[in-house]
């Protein structure tokens, strides 16, 4: 890669960063997803399920946050994961309104492999590249993630 000019605003630069971006993305999603879709699930189920891995009891309202889909989208795709025992209601935390959902054996079972894959691939970059460039590209990313994702990330509930 060249050596990254001082005037890292400029279009060019902020270009190529985009489309550095949208590959990686593309590429570490087509990793893991291309072993769910052998079970007919696809890119939004596959992130249903991650975020439920990472954060159990989440509600329809925090995995729209966190997935960035409509509700109405979002309920179609957890109906069909229910469906296919991939998720089950989870424990309530005080709202009897809100349905929090947790993944089932079935979901992890499921969902390990993809994620070996990803973990995989991405611990190679890592390696290959070091310490540094690591811390960087996490705080690159961090300070990507809109304040209310960073929120629920940290801890916080929507």
């Amino acid at each position: 890669m060249a050596t990254l000019s001082p005037l890292f605003l400029r279009d060019d630069e902020l270009e190529q960063a985009l489309q550095l971006f949208w590959l990686a993305e593309r590429d570490l999603m087509e990793a893991g997803t291309r072993i769910l879709e052998r079970r007919d699930l696809a890119v939004l189920d596959y992130l249903i399920l991650f975020f439920l891995m990472r954060r159990p009891d989440s509600t329809l309202a925090e995995l729209c946050i966190l997935t960035g889909a409509s509700k109405q989208s979002l309920s179609r795709h957890v109906a069909k994961l229910r469906a296919g025992g991939y998720v089950c209601p989870g424990s309530a935390r005080g709202d009897r309104r809100a349905k929090p959902l947790r993944l089932t054996e079935q979901g992890r079972e499921v969902l390990a492999p993809a994620i070996a894959t990803q973990k995989r691939y991405l611990s190679r970059v890592f390696r290959d590249l070091g310490a540094p460039a690591v811390e960087g590209f996490l705080r690159v990313l961090a300070g990507l993630a809109e304040q209310r994702t960073r929120r629920l990330l940290s801890g916080g509930r929507a």
